[in-house]
């Protein structure tokens, strides 16, 4: 996001694997395994005991990142480095969002309250992350809606409102939750199906 703010591209966020293939030219040898089983269960990592490949995957993530942080810094002209680590702490505040989700399904619930992170805007919507897996992302689409979200820079953290869903769920329309704001209450969708159900807990591979 930072080198593309410095050429004056539309900034987004592309996975971690993109940025170590483009920066260092490495890979994490369990992408591409582990992106199709993502794919296939969005809520693999919310199954404990976490399954020993995950743990791989993550720490090989991990591995990296001083490596990456500091051709980052290099990349940037940030010689001490404060400029990247500022912006990369907002991350670790990204990984506490929306905790109280037992599942990425549990999200598809009309006035649920959560958190999404601006990642990337087009000339018609705002996308954010939401922290539910890579099959979930938020997104503001309506004019008035929009305009809730102005004062917001790429990173920083909203607290929001579930108004809609798509109808495989991996796209959230959120509303932007505002002193003051009160959330309408749920209602049936246009499927005629009534949304909020308290979503179960997943099973994961030790259930019975």
């Amino acid at each position: 996001t930072m080198l593309l703010e410095q050429v004056s591209t539309r900034p987004f966020q592309i996975s971690l694997n993109e940025l170590l293939k483009s920066v260092l030219q490495l890979e994490n040898e369990k992408q591409v395994s582990l992106g199709e089983v993502m794919k296939e269960d969005p809520n693999v990592w919310f199954y404990r005991p976490m399954h020993l490949d995950l743990i791989t995957y993550a720490a090989q993530d991990a591995m990296y990142l001083p490596l990456l942080h500091r051709a980052m810094c290099e990349k940037l002209g940030d010689v001490s480095g404060g400029l990247v680590m500022e912006r990369s702490l907002k991350y670790s505040d990204y990984a506490r969002m929306n905790l109280h989700l037992g599942s990425p399904k549990a999200a598809e619930k009309r006035g649920l309250r959560l958190q999404g992170m601006v990642a990337t805007r087009t000339e018609n919507a705002l996308y954010l992350k939401l922290n539910l897996g890579a099959q979930r992302q938020g997104a503001v689409s309506r004019s008035d809606a929009l305009s809730r979200f102005h004062d917001l820079k790429f990173g920083d953290i909203a607290d929001c409102w579930v108004s809609a869903w798509n109808m495989t769920g991996n796209i959230l329309f959120l509303e932007r939750l505002e002193p003051g704001h009160s959330i309408p209450e749920p209602r049936q969708d246009l499927t005629g199906l009534w949304k909020g159900r308290k979503a179960r807990r997943p099973r994961g591979p030790r259930d019975g």
